[in-house]
């Protein structure tokens, strides 16, 4: 098998696989639970080291701590916070105490001791990013070494400004060949030192 190519991720110095795994569709109360272990170890045995979920993803914390947790040296993880945990309705709540509860919240579903990378789920503009007190409890925890960096996963208009704020390690960014409206903030992103995840690369079809 050959090995998949890697890059560091911006300022974080993290070397991941171009290619990464969303954990979103595994949390899915109609993927078994023999599916999803199947899958989850299927991504790392080809090499992918990069895995990305979030707490109303469903099952998808769940399972990646069932099912991989024995194998959490091969792969770097990444959630959100902003999101409420038990939340039927995917509510977010930036508050401090929020933040703090969502991410100890993954820390034991994912049964793992640290969060390589935690991102605030919704693309907040700066000015209720500040308000909220999001960002100083993200740090806080960063210090406590619950988690290693910090990024946002963020659209326009608000992702300007994100990105000029220098606070963020990296970007979760929509982009593909049907969606490129992000195209100039990506080399933004990128001329500030902070990394880019793409999601929606593989764009689906259009209806």
């Amino acid at each position: 098998m050959s090995q998949l190519p890697k890059r560091v991720l911006g300022r974080t110095g993290l070397e991941v696989t171009t290619l990464g795994f969303g954990a979103m569709e595994i949390g899915a109360s109609g993927v078994s639970e023999k599916d999803a272990e199947n899958l989850l170890n299927a991504v790392l045995d080809s090499g992918v080291n990069f895995i990305d979920t979030a707490i109303d993803y469903g099952l998808s914390e769940q399972r990646i701590g069932r099912f991989i947790a024995h194998r959490r040296s091969e792969y770097y993880l990444a959630s959100k916070c902003g999101c409420v945990p038990g939340s039927i309705e995917h509510d977010h709540d930036e508050r401090p105490e929020n933040i703090r509860a969502g991410i100890e919240h993954s820390l034991r579903t994912l049964r793992t001791d640290y969060l390589d990378l935690v991102q605030i789920h919704r693309s907040l503009p700066r000015g209720e990013l500040e308000a909220s007190g999001a960002l100083d409890a993200l740090l806080a925890l960063k210090q406590e070494g619950k988690v290693r960096f910090i990024g946002i996963s963020g659209v326009l208009p608000s992702l300007i400004e994100q990105i000029q704020m220098g606070a963020f390690d990296a970007f979760q960014i929509p982009y593909s060949v049907l969606q490129r409206e992000h195209e100039a903030l990506i080399y933004l992103a990128s001329g500030k030192g902070a990394g880019t995840i793409i999601r929606g690369g593989v764009a689906r079809a259009l209806r």
